[in-house]
């Protein structure tokens, strides 16, 4: 009897926990608010027509992000050192609210001592040591890859905010180095790690900034008997970007 009691009420138990993690705008402001407002928020659109706000939206019903930013270097000193576009495209998970999947792609145009350094030392006369680039020599980096993200709103434990989100992301890429000096394509694997935040303009677009820092492990193809070690570069670099994008 008590088994067909658990499995009468299982189906309720989880509308329940369906109904909690997605509650409607008029549940939230009469259930438990300081619960789904935490990390969430009620958005509104501006009816220009009345001069009034409308068009009230719950944020944890943001299902896609699509967004994209350009860089600069995070040294304000030389922020020329870098220019850069991304893309990026993310979607909420279904079993935890504030945790996001989804892929981004980018290229930089920059300048080699700003993300690597010359090899020093290297007795093979191919080796990466043998080829030492001036200051001025500039490079393209191109990265692809999946990762996840999570929203939050730190920023309430010290001033209350309706429409300012912070967001953390890590993606691991394929990043391709197109090296012009010696006219060769480094290929490997790196990571990105973002921290972001950002300005809920509407019920759907938002503005924003966002630090992100590089690192990555490239080989070139090899010139003679060349070792992995003496072809390979590790690159790392911070830029600061301005971000815009929507939510649907």
């Amino acid at each position: 009897m008590k088994y067909l009691l658990l499995l009468t009420l299982l189906p309720l138990f989880s509308l329940h926990a369906q109904t909690e993690g997605t509650p409607s705008a008029e549940e939230i402001l009469i259930q438990r608010p300081e619960k789904h407002l935490r990390h969430e928020s009620m958005i509104y659109d501006l009816n220009t027509d009345l001069g009034i706000r409308d068009q009230r939206k719950f944020t944890g019903e943001d299902k896609n992000r699509l967004s994209v930013a350009g860089h600069i270097s995070g040294d304000y000193e030389h922020f020329d050192e870098i220019f850069g576009f991304e893309a990026n495209y993310m979607r909420k998970t279904s079993w935890f609210n504030e945790l996001w999947w989804g892929i981004q792609i980018f290229q930089h145009r920059t300048y080699f001592d700003a993300i690597t350094r010359n090899h020093t030392s290297g007795a093979n006369p191919n080796s990466e040591a043998q080829f030492q680039r001036a200051s001025g020599v500039k490079n393209t980096v191109l990265g692809v890859g999946p990762g996840v993200g999570y929203r939050f709103k730190l920023l309430l434990d010290f001033f209350e905010t309706e429409d300012v989100f912070e967001s953390i992301d890590v993606f691991a890429n394929v990043i391709e180095l197109d090296e012009t000096h010696i006219g060769q394509k480094y290929r490997g694997y790196g990571l990105t790690t973002n921290y972001g935040i950002h300005k809920r303009s509407s019920t759907s677009f938002f503005y924003g900034g966002k630090f992100s820092y590089n690192l990555a492990s490239v080989t070139r193809s090899a010139l003679g008997d060349e070792k992995a070690r003496e072809r390979s570069l590790s690159l790392g670099w911070l830029s600061v970007a301005f971000e815009l994008g929507f939510f649907y």
